[in-house]
């Protein structure tokens, strides 16, 4: 304001400043009263975050609870049918023990699971229409801007196991022109087929995911937090033990997807009932 309109101001006779102060306030308090009435309209918002963190106590929580009971289960009823003497279990098994053995005692790959992290990020905002900006990875971290960002696209990396499914897919199509069950002939007896090297592939490359996922998840990673650490942690624990189940119905002769939907209502169900017993046994006694 000028010094000339200033010095106007303050010559003001007394009545006329108090007047001119009651008048703003006067003014201040329509404005309030103006926002308070807006804002008694307007219908209350849930922060998403919260949303999400509800969703996960009540809803993925259960879900993560009982896939895994499920998950134990057919698996103890497949090795109480002998499923630990088949091909698949032992060449899984030794790829997952040969990758445990390099991740615990040997140095870590950690450009080459950074790469593949970020990776899985890109390719997932590609499937939903996105365009990938800026893509770098480094042997500490790494980072892909692009224009949009989800759940999926933020989980994406801690339950899509990339370098499983590649191998998975060279495997397959290889079999389109080399026939993955006949028997190779050993030097010193016996024989193996090609296919037992899909399931060694597959033990070594899920271990490398897994080991790494909880790695990554233990160095609180803003993926996480994008829509709520809790949330986050459900969503990937819920589709880490659905594809687990889902390569236990590939290899198992003895289980079926049918068998293991119907074991899954029933814990559902079986949850659903403790949990009611609980309630009810929890209000008794505060009465």
């Amino acid at each position: 304001m000028p010094r000339r309109t200033r010095k106007m101001l303050t010559e003001l006779p007394a009545h006329r400043r108090e007047r001119n102060r009651r008048l703003s306030r006067r003014a201040r308090a329509k404005k309030l009263a103006a926002r308070t009435a807006l804002m008694e309209r307007m219908p209350r918002l849930i922060p998403v975050t919260r949303l999400y963190a509800w969703i996960g106590w009540f809803l993925l929580l259960p879900a993560c609870l009982v896939t895994g009971r499920t998950l134990f289960s057919s698996l103890g009823d497949s090795m109480s049918n002998a499923f630990w003497r088949t091909p698949a279990f032992w060449f899984f098994g030794m790829g997952f023990l040969m990758w445990l053995i390099w991740f615990l005692w040997l140095p870590r790959p950690v450009r080459l699971y950074v790469w593949g992290h970020e990776m899985t990020h890109a390719l997932c905002v590609m499937m939903f229409g996105g365009k990938v900006k800026e893509f770098r990875v480094s042997g500490t971290g790494g980072h892909v801007l692009t224009d949009r960002n989800n759940i999926i696209i933020a989980l994406s990396p801690y339950f899509f196991p990339l370098y499983a499914v590649v191998g998975v897919l060279a495997f397959l199509i290889s079999g389109l022109f080399v026939d993955l069950t006949r028997l190779i002939p050993l030097p010193w007896g016996g024989g193996v087929r090609p296919l037992f090297g899909l399931f060694y592939f597959i033990g070594l490359t899920w271990g490398f995911h897994l080991t790494f996922t909880v790695w990554m998840i233990a160095r609180d990673q803003p993926d996480l937090k994008i829509n709520g650490t809790f949330f986050s942690l459900m969503v990937i624990v819920l589709v880490n033990l659905l594809i687990i189940s889902g390569l236990l119905i590939l290899a198992s002769p003895q289980l079926s997807l049918r068998g293991y939907c119907s074991q899954w209502f029933d814990s559902a169900w079986n949850f659903l009932v403790s949990l009611w017993m609980a309630v009810k046994t929890l209000g008794g006694t505060l009465e």
